[in-house]
Formats: C-alpha cells, sequence, structure tokens
C-alpha cells in the first residue's frame, strides 16, 4: 500500500509543480486552487511525518504573517497573498513528508518538470528568442526556478552520486539557465555552489577529482548544448555574441540596474514608521510606484509589482515582522544544514543539496522576486521540507499529541477554507459574469457581477468590473438604476482600497457621463477632488492624463 500511495503522489506531484508554473504567469485563483489540490493530494499520498520542527513553525509563521495581514491588516488586498503563502507552506510539507525515503522520488519528479520548462527554454532559443522565459513571465523568474533544481543536483554529484538520468537532466537544465542570460541567476547559481561546497566539505562528502570532472562535464555538456540553440537560431557566431552580450552588458543591461535602483531608492523613501508593523500590504509597492513614478525615469512607462529585491519589498509591504520572518527561513535552513553536516555518522546528502538551493534563492531574492512566484516558493518549501529531519520534530505526550495535531488540523483547515475559498469562488462568479455577459444576457451577467464583488468585498477588482458592466449598461440605456449601480460599486471599489485608482475613474467617468441620470450626482468641487486625489495616486497613467486636460468646471454639470 505505502508503494502505491508513493506511486499515486509523484504524478500528482508533477502536476502540482506544472500548474504553480502556469499559475507564476497566468494570476488566477482557479490555477492557483489546481496546482493546491494536487500538491496537497500528493502531500498526503506521501507516506511520512508531517509535524513539523523549528523550519516548520518559522515557514507557518511567516506563511500566515504574508494571509492575516492580507486579510485583516493592509488596504492594498491582493487575491495572490493567500495562495503564494500556501505554496511555500504546502511544498514544506510535500518535502517534510517524504522524509529521506521519498525525498529522491521527489526530487527526480521535480527534475524532470523543470527539465520541461528549460527544454521549452532551448527551444524558444532555436526559434530566435534573445531571452527565453519558457512559460513563465521572465527569464529571470525561470533561472530562478532552474537553479533550484540544477544546484542540489550539482551538490549530489560533487557528493558521488550520479545517474545518467541525474546526468542528462542536469545538461539540460543547465543549457536553459545559459540562455536565460540571467546575470541575477547566474550569480545565485554561483552563490549556491559555495553554500553545497562548504556543506560538503563540513560534511566531508565527495569532492573527488571524479566527481569534480562529472560536474565540469555537465557545465560544459550545457554551454556546448545552449549554443548549439543560438546557432540553430540562425544568430550563432558573431550574430550571437552580440545579440547575446548586448543583453548581459550593453545600454538595456546598463537601464535594467539603473531602474533598479531607481525602484530601490523609491521603495526606502516610501518606508514610514507606521509602515514598520504592518507593512504597505501585499503586492502593494505597485501602488508606490504608480504614485512615484517621476522618481523611475527609466520605468516611465513600464508596469511592475516588484522592487526586484525581495527583502527590501518585504519590509515594505509586510513590515519589520514579515522581514524578520522571510530572514529566518532563508538563514536558519542552511545553518541547520551547516550543524547537521558537522555532526558524527554518515550525513544524508539531499538536505545538503536542499539546503544549497535555498542559498540559491536567497541570493537571487536580492536582485529580482522569486519569492513571489508560485513555482518558486514551492520548490523553495519543499527544499526547506526536505532539510528539516524527522527527529526534529517537536516532540509532546502521547494524548496531547492528539489533541494538538486535531485542533492544528482544525485550525489550518478552516483558515485555509476561508482564506483560499473566498478568493475562488469570487474568481469564478466574475468568469461566470463575463461570459453570460459576452453571450449578451445581461440580468445573469448582473447577477454573477454582484456575486463576485459580495463574495471578496475586500477585493477592488470585483468592484471595479461590476462598475464598468453597469456603467456601460447606463450608457445604453440611460437607466438611473444602473447609473447608480455603477456608482456604488465603483465607490464601494475605492473604499476597498483606496490605492487603486481604477474605481476612482470609474466614478468620475460615471459622474461626469451621467449626470442628468444618476438620481443623486455629486458638486463639481467633489469632482475636483477625486481628480486631485487621481492625479496624486497616479500621475503617470494615460486615463489621469486625459483626465487632466479635461479637468471638470461648474459648466460641465450643466
Amino acid at each position: 500500500m505505502v508503494h502505491v500511495r508513493r506511486g499515486l503522489a509523484a504524478p500528482l506531484s508533477f502536476l502540482a509543480l506544472l500548474g504553480a508554473a502556469y499559475g507564476s504567469v497566468a494570476a488566477s485563483p482557479a490555477i492557483w486552487a489546481g496546482a493546491l489540490v494536487s500538491l496537497m493530494a500528493a502531500a498526503w499520498l506521501t507516506p511520512g511525518s508531517s509535524t513539523p520542527g523549528p523550519i516548520g513553525v518559522l515557514v507557518l509563521l511567516f506563511a500566515g504573517w504574508i494571509a492575516l495581514t492580507n486579510a485583516f491588516l493592509n488596504p492594498a488586498y491582493s487575491a495572490a497573498a493567500p495562495y503564494h503563502a500556501a505554496f511555500l507552506a504546502g511544498g514544506f510539507f510535500l518535502g517534510r513528508r517524504a522524509g529521506a525515503e521519498g525525498a529522491g522520488q521527489l526530487y527526480g519528479v521535480a527534475l524532470l518538470c523543470v527539465a520541461v520548462l528549460a527544454a521549452w527554454a532551448l527551444w524558444q532559443k532555436t526559434r530566435g528568442v534573445v531571452r527565453p522565459s519558457a512559460m513563465l513571465e521572465t527569464p529571470a523568474t525561470l533561472a530562478a526556478c532552474l537553479n533550484l533544481i540544477l544546484v542540489p543536483g550539482l551538490a549530489l554529484i560533487l557528493a558521488g552520486k550520479r545517474n545518467p538520468w541525474l546526468l542528462g537532466g542536469l545538461i539540460v537544465v543547465a543549457a536553459g539557465l545559459v540562455v536565460t542570460l540571467s546575470r541575477g541567476g547566474w550569480l545565485a547559481f554561483l552563490a549556491g555552489l559555495l553554500v553545497a561546497g562548504v556543506l560538503l566539505r563540513r560534511a566531508r562528502l565527495g569532492m573527488r577529482a571524479a566527481d569534480l570532472r562529472a560536474a565540469a562535464a555537465v557545465a560544459l555538456a550545457a554551454v556546448l548544448l545552449a549554443f548549439a540553440a543560438s546557432l540553430i537560431s540562425g544568430s550563432g557566431g558573431s550574430a550571437a555574441g552580440s545579440a547575446d552580450a548586448f543583453s548581459v552588458l550593453g545600454p538595456e543591461a546598463v537601464r535594467s540596474s539603473v531602474a533598479r535602483l531607481e525602484m530601490y531608492t523609491l521603495a526606502l523613501q516610501s518606508l514610514a514608521p507606521p509602515l514598520l508593523l504592518t507593512g504597505y500590504g501585499y503586492l502593494g509597492f505597485h501602488y508606490v510606484l504608480e504614485a512615484g513614478r517621476h522618481a523611475v525615469a527609466s520605468y516611465e512607462h513600464g508596469v511592475s509589482y516588484f522592487v526586484h529585491n525581495d527583502y527590501l519589498q518585504v519590509l515594505l509591504e509586510l513590515g519589520a515582522p514579515g522581514l524578520v520572518g522571510l530572514v529566518l527561513i532563508v538563514a536558519w535552513p542552511i545553518v541547520a544544514a551547516s550543524r547537521s553536516a558537522s555532526r558524527q555518522g554518515e550525513p544524508d546528502v539531499l538536505p545538503l543539496a536542499a539546503a544549497a538551493a535555498a542559498g540559491a534563492m536567497a541570493v537571487h531574492a536580492l536582485f529580482d522576486f522569486p519569492f513571489y512566484v508560485p513555482v518558486c516558493l514551492l520548490l523553495y518549501g519543499a527544499a526547506l521540507g526536505m532539510i528539516e529531519r524527522p527527529q526534529a520534530a517537536v516532540s509532546f505526550p502521547a494524548p496531547t499529541r492528539n489533541v494538538v495535531r486535531f485542533s492544528a488540523h482544525a485550525v489550518l483547515v478552516g483558515l485555509a477554507a476561508w482564506l483560499l475559498g473566498a478568493p475562488l469562488l469570487a474568481d469564478l462568479a466574475a468568469s461566470q459574469a463575463h461570459a453570460q455577459w459576452k453571450r449578451g444576457a445581461t440580468e445573469q451577467a448582473a447577477y454573477w457581477f454582484e456575486v463576485a464583488r459580495r463574495l471578496e468585498r475586500r477585493d477592488a477588482r470585483h468592484h471595479w468590473q461590476a462598475g464598468q458592466f453597469w456603467l456601460v449598461q447606463a450608457l445604453q440605456n440611460r437607466h438611473p438604476e444602473a447609473a447608480r449601480r455603477a456608482d456604488a460599486a465603483f465607490a464601494d471599489g475605492f473604499a476597498a482600497n483606496p490605492r487603486d485608482v481604477r474605481n476612482l475613474l470609474g466614478r468620475i467617468e460615471t459622474q461626469r457621463s451621467l449626470a442628468g441620470v444618476l438620481p443623486a450626482p455629486v458638486d463639481a468641487a467633489t469632482l475636483m477632488a477625486w481628480s486631485d486625489r487621481a492625479m496624486a495616486l497616479a500621475p503617470s497613467d494615460p486615463a489621469v492624463r486625459h483626465l487632466r486636460g479635461t479637468r471638470p468646471g461648474a459648466g460641465d454639470r450643466r
């Protein structure tokens, strides 16, 4: 029975990883929920202990802080927050339950999934893409994902643990890392190898000449494979050299570096004493950037939700407790692995390799945003679960253990059902509303838009979508009730998130376009105040710029 369950866990883990990868570029609660269902089913089918030790407690505290501050303490609500927290915690429990017996199989499944992404990137390279990203959003995101598998794989080789499947998979993954041309990814790779070397040396494992030759052979084969992909694309030779060097070292790279420094400065300037406890809100940097875009001249027309430094972004968005939590889940696992490596006896290699992967992502977080990417969170959580040893679990007397386990499970299930269920149901209702609207069934569309915004009142997106629907209906039929509903939806959306300018702009448009239809239109002074507020929130937004040129006067109410 154990072998059957473990066999079922492997394909479910693969589906969870692919779903998380797809959900890393398609921000959809439905996709995230599907990946999480596969992830938790795989964890349940994996025989082993799920009782967390010190690392697990830190993971749960950090994930809980993300979800609870998002739900209660910050106006910049994001449906992504509880799901990102769930990917981190779910990945941890999968790696934790795998234990020493199932860790190898779990790594093999992850290697297969990530090798598929790397092969996809190589195929994109053959099609002439200078910096491939496979199905992920950016080459840096792909590089972070690849490092979480490549670094521990090379650590296993350096420890003398190798087979043809491992070597072949790592060659493809390493070639994928090469073609991303991600400077942050390359630096993170080197940092991960350094951590691997230190841990293996402390454990007195491997690092023989044959192991070093095998690792060097993987690196050489990967470079040749990446170069072959460039040749096939027709950009080989001097063309490949000029294009790739331009991408890594040329003006575009300089502009990217300058933009990062400007965003770092803007984030630091936005920190205020009241924010140091609860933060600005998950993914709230987007609103900081919209309001202060003048300070990021090289990002004048760009859209970003990320500071490109996860430590600084977490401090801004989750406050000092969030930063402490992130630093602890980054540093403590490496320290724990180092202590384990120095103990007497034959150490287990895979936890040390997982710690090297964690070190790579910790360094990459200085330059990009891997801790905001679902697939990276899942893989990182699984690595921490592998580092957590069974003997590290918190132990209680048998009767107390049962009570604690039951209470903890009940609390976690209840919180998960609430924090993850509401965004999912609201997203499904909104999708149904759009489908009905597209079919011309306006009454059904109206019903589902209202259901969506009532299910998730803190999500300004659903209010904005309902407001757009009612605004179109009011403009078409000039019906006072439709105009009133549009105005109310936009008002609710701006109240839910007073940093999101879209609902404020929608309300301004409703008041200006339907002044003669609304039961109680606002006066010109109120419209002027709203316009000034919109300009303060997003001065570079095209709609706000248009608004600046058509500021309402007293005559506009006639």
